[in-house]
């Protein structure tokens, strides 16, 4: 295994496994200053978030989620265009009554030149499934965070 083969292999188990601990600091930590994220598909109308942007929105809804599991379906490591596709089931209780966490998606992750970051990270969701339970969260988030957050 080449040097950038074996670096982008380690960023991405370190980036799988803080996915899958809900780890947001080791997560976050992984990402490059020039990050961004996409949420897919574009039909959905959600726009690119820098690192910044995503700073504030991830922490929030990993908290929420509780008795989280991931369950990695398949990963296809690229060396040569420095990416990974990676699909994946989760579940979850949410801060919402009546309402669980159950999707499915696909991330494509982009490694910085030196593998060691996450320089883009675009997430294909299940459009119904957003539809349904974005507007609902966003909704409890806005009646449930402290004045202290929405200044952040």
């Amino acid at each position: 295994m080449s040097d950038t083969a074996h670096i982008q292999a380690v960023t991405l188990d370190k980036f799988l496994t803080a996915w899958k601990d809900q780890a947001v600091e080791d997560t976050i930590a992984l990402w490059s200053d020039d990050f961004k994220q996409q949420l897919l598909p574009s039909s959905l109308g959600v726009p690119s978030h820098s690192r910044a942007e995503s700073e504030k929105i991830y922490p929030k809804l990993t908290g929420s989620l509780r008795n989280w599991k991931l369950d990695i379906k398949e990963v296809v490591h690229d060396v040569g265009r420095g990416t990974a596709a990676v699909y994946a089931t989760s579940q979850a209780d949410t801060p919402l009554p009546n309402e669980k966490w159950t999707t499915d998606f696909s991330i494509f992750l982009s490694f910085t030149e030196d593998g060691l970051r996450v320089n883009r990270l675009d997430e294909m969701v299940d459009s119904g499934f957003y539809a349904d339970y974005f507007p609902k969260f966003q909704q409890w988030l806005r009646e449930n965070m402290s004045p202290k957050e929405e200044s952040h």
